[in-house]
């Protein structure tokens, strides 16, 4: 029953509209009417907000309070080497000076994909899935239009997967970056926004608010709609901050942190 009455108090999300409803709130419902199990799946989802806060705190900007974990508590985890997974503590063991571990910071973010996929199952592994391949190929895609080395963007990524595979064979390829056909739209959207950093922004925004919030429609009353109906709010609330600060360094916000090196 409490799946019913948190889908009967969500309200409805539209892109480009402002939600009526924050994350923290939406955190709130959900440690009252979620299982343990359930709230498993958030958290794991969840972790990735944590990790790239870990990059925010290497290069002291802005935190992202989505994550499980505030940042006097992500810096007192780290400093006690407690409750975080193992491979951000191993991290930190192999690479103990704060240079090393900036400019290894993409083997993490690596890691925390191709850990947590494996331990997925379901909706949560379709979820990270899609969003590290959304990612993959956006790394591709910046790489092919700045000019830089393929290979070397995706250095820590396991190469027999299907999207890193498609980035690495155009390395020797002229051209522009060639999507696959499952993400034809988005590479209509990113051709259409040209040059402009706001609208490449915005596009992937757009595509990305479509894939989750479909499970919210198309799965009412389940577990799979309630984490896509958060995923889907995450990037409305990243849509309007970013508006709210003129749309600046639009991809580099989506990628960089896959791309530091």
């Amino acid at each position: 029953m409490t799946l019913f009455f948190v889908y009967g108090i969500l309200p409805p999300l539209e892109f480009g509209i402002k939600p009526e409803i924050s994350s923290k709130e939406l955190t709130e419902i959900f440690d009252l009417n979620l299982s343990k199990l359930a709230l498993n799946k958030v958290h794991v989802l969840k972790l990735l907000i944590d990790i790239s806060n870990i990059y925010a705190l290497f290069k002291n900007v802005s935190f992202d309070s989505k994550g499980n974990y505030s940042k006097s508590t992500i810096k007192a985890l780290l400093a006690n080497e407690e409750e975080l997974p193992s491979y951000v503590l191993d991290f930190f063991e192999a690479h103990d000076k704060e240079e090393d571990r900036q400019i290894f910071f993409p083997q993490l973010l690596s890691t925390y994909f191709a850990v947590e996929k494996k331990n997925a199952r379901g909706t949560l592994k379709d979820f990270l899935t899609f969003e590290h391949d959304l990612r993959v190929l956006l790394a591709g895609f910046r790489a092919k239009k700045g000019g830089f080395d393929l290979s070397k963007q995706l250095q820590y990524e396991d190469m027999s997967e299907e999207a890193v595979a498609i980035v690495l064979m155009q390395k020797d390829l002229s051209g522009k970056f060639q999507f696959p056909v499952d993400y034809e739209d988005l590479e209509k959207a990113l051709d259409s926004a040209g040059t402009n950093p706001s609208k490449q922004y915005e596009a992937i925004a757009r595509y990305r608010f479509d894939y989750y919030s479909k499970y919210f429609i198309n799965y009412p009353f389940s577990l799979k709609g309630v984490l896509g109906y958060m995923t889907s709010l995450w990037i409305l609330e990243d849509f309007f901050a970013l508006k709210r600060d003129e749309g600046e360094k639009f991809l580099s916000n989506i990628v960089e942190r896959e791309n530091v090196s």
